[in-house]
């Protein structure tokens, strides 16, 4: 399967992350539940550098700008702020003219990226079987922006010079994780899970800027494509989904449970984006305790309820059959584990071996 190509007719995945703390028994409920498109397994639960967060700061903790992934704020008190900043752009760029070894860098800590090495060898060993994609993920660089702050609590977004090395450092690290996972020869898709995306057109962030959201997003995509892969972004809230049909994001996965209307709104782009070959990735199991009231049937009426609606608004139904694929709302890492066994149970019965039909 080509990613040109593409076409996952509901294919399930999932978000990212469990509630488990042992890689293997996590791995066991991926391969069982989304065995067409397998997902590594972020684990927070096992600490700070598992963390949403502190996963993606390697690069920046190594070279020394910020100094602690269980508190991470930038050190530009430090009396070498300067050479530490050096440090940072001169490990980027040996890693843009190629310096595999300076690419690593942009990778997990051998803690961090525990589930994804676990996956990794899991691959090695007994191969794809009957995947037919792979995914992996990483923070969005709003999130990540709005969480590493500097020793005022000022949050690093609004700095240009922090908010270009946080860029920078999601870019070569999604570069770098697409290129490990391409190496099993399915297509890979990359997602960047930015939930803050949600305040673009809030009175509480009028200072965020569409072009500019826009270019961040475009320069981590632009590192997944290097490597072959397929690009896209995970919000879990609603949110003007045109910024994103008018990025190169490729595959967008909205919560379609509690955040229907947001995308209903923008019945016309979507049928844009599809058009171009975009792919609509549907939440539509929910990460809380309502989805023990839920059956994969239930869940499939709403699904295609939500289908005839956008249809009737103006959808091509045949591009959007074709090109959509089904989630969880959310991760399910901050979930009870009978939870998010039961997330993975619905998403398994609705998704199932042929996809939702």
């Amino acid at each position: 399967m080509q990613k040109e190509s593409f076409k996952p007719q509901f294919l399930a995945t999932g978000v990212g992350s469990l509630p488990l703390t042992n890689g293997e028994d996590a791995l066991d409920l991926i391969w069982k539940s989304v065995p067409l498109a397998p997902h590594w397994p972020q684990l927070p639960r096992l600490g700070a550098e598992s963390s949403f967060v502190g996963q993606y700061l390697n690069a920046l903790i190594e070279t020394g700008v910020i100094a602690d992934v269980k508190d991470p704020k930038f050190q530009v008190e430090a009396t070498d702020w300067v050479e530490r900043m050096t440090d940072f752009y001169t490990l980027y760029l040996e890693a843009i003219e190629g310096d595999q070894h300076a690419l690593e860098r942009f990778g997990f800590s051998s803690r961090g990226g525990e589930g994804f090495e676990v996956f990794c060898r899991n691959l090695e060993h007994y191969g794809t079987r009957d995947a037919v994609i792979l995914k992996g993920q990483l923070i969005g660089p709003l999130t990540l922006g709005m969480q590493i702050t500097d020793k005022s609590r000022r949050s690093s977004y609004y700095d240009d010079t922090l908010r270009d090395m946080l860029v920078k450092t999601l870019a070569l690290h999604a570069e770098w994780q697409t290129k490990r996972l391409s190496r099993f020869g399915l297509p890979v898709l990359m997602t960047i899970d930015d939930p803050e995306l949600y305040g673009f057109g809030a009175s509480t962030h009028i200072t965020l800027k569409s072009g500019q959201l826009i270019e961040e997003l475009n320069a981590i995509v632009e590192g997944i494509l290097r490597q072959g892969g397929i690009a896209g972004v995970h919000v879990c809230a609603g949110m003007d989904w045109a910024l994103l049909f008018d990025s190169k994001v490729q595959v967008v996965n909205f919560d379609a449970y509690g955040y229907m209307q947001s995308m209903m709104a923008l019945a016309e782009p979507l049928n844009t984006f599809l058009t171009r070959g975009g792919i609509l990735s549907w939440g539509i199991v929910p990460t809380n305790p309502i989805a023990w009231e839920e059956t994969a049937q239930s869940l499939k009426i709403r699904l295609e309820n939500n289908i005839e609606e956008l249809v009737r608004r103006g959808v091509d139904e045949s591009l959007l059959r074709q090109q959509s694929m089904l989630t969880p709302s959310c991760g399910t890492g901050t979930l009870p584990i009978e939870l998010a066994e039961h997330v993975y149970k619905l998403l398994s019965e609705l998704g199932g071996p042929g996809g939702f039909v």
